[in-house]
């Protein structure tokens, strides 16, 4: 058996190690010249990971050399190469190579790739993540912009920032940590704010010496962790408050207006940074600083967004023109893009784009009906916002190894089921309606107006695989004879 792997960030090198293990060939196939997905295209000022760095680990490859508890992101795009290095994945990594098209001929999948080759393969896996497409600005006048603009995830590291006057547009994640480090830097910063968000004031706090030989022995590594745990519980609240309406939910709603009345004591501002969605409704930054640093009189917030952008600077909605020598454009990405732009091709030429016509969907985050053979890691309805990204492979990955060997024992290729993906997707969007992420408009939002999320807990996310049957799935007549290949399931 042979599996084509599209994406060399988290998802492709988790699997990578399973397929090594279970003595699977596999290709991965990178449009970048490294490894590490998000991590590799992503070094703006401030970046660092948004949950505990050590639920950011693969559970197979512990390290201790973090240096803050929300590590920064040149520490996670190192822990990404060194992992891909040592496991040998490199070699099997052609770089610089994009997937243009994945094709259904004869019984196995044909990638037609950017350098105008192509590879066969029995089964692809489009691990390409939900963070690579940016999301461009559509400002009236962003090409008339007479200084130096780019988007967050392509920051321009050879322009001095030193003595410029800096706009950043957007209050997601990225927006936030941009604006606090360039401000903590003394840079003169204003930042376009159309809506606030909620952000939960979290200290990242230096790991000692003592906490990284700790995290050498397995036991109290163990108790460190179970700590952290519960320390993140108490200060954040467990993880149903977002799920479920209730008393839990108040308190943390409340917990968001206290937090930010004692951190903004000026009544006109607090008022204008207080977002008139409910907490929860959208991804939550962490920051320990911001509210302190758009208070310094070198940090401008500008609210009610951009009007338009001239070549000297932004115009607010106010026809105030901010004259401006860098427009950092922190505005997100096509969340619902996954593997696209590539093309896929089915049977009888079903195609992603007529499955997701009306909105993307998938069977449990993982398969497509029609598509055999062909699947994702971290697709539609996977809990990309409430469980940490490896938690949330270990479980995919493991129901996708005992499809993998289904496949090679019966010499058939396997896609979900019309009626169980219907059945998954109606479970799913009969939960959305009582959780915080139904309550606006948001990322996770496809255009049918339904929230891409995981609606349940971490462990109905790991429970919903050991009670997949793989009576979900039709075969497919697949090319030539397999055996299996290591025994990965029973």
């Amino acid at each position: 058996m042979r599996v084509g792997i599209i994406g060399a960030g988290m998802s492709g090198l988790f699997l990578a190690h399973h397929l090594a293990e279970a003595g699977i060939d596999y290709t991965i196939f990178e449009k970048r010249a490294g490894v590490g997905g998000t991590w590799y295209d992503n070094t703006y000022p401030g970046l660092h990971v948004d949950v505990i760095t050590r639920s950011y680990e693969f559970p197979f490859a512990r390290k201790n050399y973090w240096s803050k508890r929300y590590a920064p992101g040149s520490e996670i795009s190192r822990y990404l190469s060194d992992f891909a290095r040592e496991e040998g994945i490199l070699a099997k990594v052609r770089f610089n190579t994009e997937v243009l098209l994945s094709a259904w001929e004869d019984g196995s999948w044909t990638l037609t790739l950017s350098d105008g080759t192509t590879e066969t393969f029995d089964a692809v896996v489009a691990a390409t993540g939900f963070l690579h497409v940016p999301k461009r600005p559509t400002f009236p006048g962003t090409d008339t912009f007479a200084g130096h603009s780019w988007h967050s995830s392509e920051w321009d590291h050879t322009v001095d920032l030193a003595g410029k006057r800096v706009g950043v547009v957007g209050t997601g994640s990225s927006g936030i940590q941009i604006v606090s480090e360039l401000g903590k830097r003394g840079h003169d910063v204003k930042h376009f704010i159309r809506t606030p968000q909620w952000i939960q004031i979290r200290e990242n706090k230096k790991i000692s010496v003592v906490e990284r030989l700790l995290l050498r022995i397995p036991a109290l590594a163990g108790y460190w962790d179970r700590r952290i745990m519960k320390l993140r519980i108490a200060t954040e609240g467990s993880e149903t408050w977002r799920l479920v309406p209730g008393p839990e939910r108040d308190v943390q709603t409340q917990r968001f207006y206290d937090e930010l009345a004692e951190a903004v004591p000026d009544p006109d501002l607090r008022a204008k940074l207080t977002p008139k969605d409910p907490p929860g409704c959208k991804r939550i930054p962490k920051s320990p600083d911001y509210y302190q640093v758009v208070q310094r009189p070198n940090v401008q917030p500008v609210f009610g967004g951009v009007q338009r952008v001239e070549a000297n600077g932004i115009v607010d909605p106010d026809g105030t023109l901010h004259e401006l020598d860098v427009i950092v454009y922190a505005t997100g990405f096509d969340t619902h893009a996954y593997m696209r732009p590539m093309d896929v091709v089915g049977p009888d030429g079903l195609t992603v784009d007529k499955l997701w016509a009306e909105g993307v969907y998938s069977y449990r985050g993982i398969g497509l009906p029609g598509m055999p053979n062909f699947f994702l890691l971290n697709g539609p309805f996977a809990p990309v916002n409430s469980v940490a990204i490896p938690t949330c492979l270990r479980d995919e990955v493991g129901f996708l190894m005992r499809l993998l060997a289904t496949s090679q024992r019966e010499s058939r290729a396997l896609a979900p089921t019309e009626e169980a993906t219907d059945a998954f997707c109606g479970t799913v969007r009969a939960a959305l309606p009582g959780t915080t992420y139904s309550l606006c408009d948001n990322w996770y939002t496809d255009q049918a107006g339904t929230a891409i999320i995981w609606p349940f807990t971490r462990q109905e996310h790991a429970d919903q695989y050991a009670d997949a049957s793989l009576a979900d799935f039709e075969r497919f007549e697949a090319r030539g004879d397999r055996t299996l290949s290591g025994e990965v399931a029973r």
